[in-house]
């Protein structure tokens, strides 16, 4: 297994990284990318750093098999504008 630096500002650059090749599942940023709280580093993303990053819900499954309701993560472009802004 890779091991990755997990300051705050490593975690949040892989995922930034990762959502500008494409979107991105709680699952696939913790088990790929290392990072245990994914919606901690997306609000920074957004918040701190203006990132227009949107959120829909899907169903996926984990690498030990279990089926769970995660959140999708799409970069977008422009600003992030606010919460309105998630896809349901």
């Amino acid at each position: 297994m890779k091991k990755h630096n997990n300051t705050l500002e490593a975690q949040r650059s892989r995922l930034l990284k990762r959502l500008q090749a494409g979107p991105c599942t709680t699952t696939e940023a913790r088990h790929e990318l290392d990072i245990l709280g994914v919606a901690p580093r997306v609000y920074e993303l957004r918040h701190k750093y203006g990132f227009n990053i949107q959120r829909h819900w899907v169903n996926d499954r984990n690498p030990g098999g279990g089926h769970h309701r995660v959140a999708k993560y799409v970069l977008m472009s422009g600003r992030w504008q606010g919460g309105a802004n998630d896809i349901a």
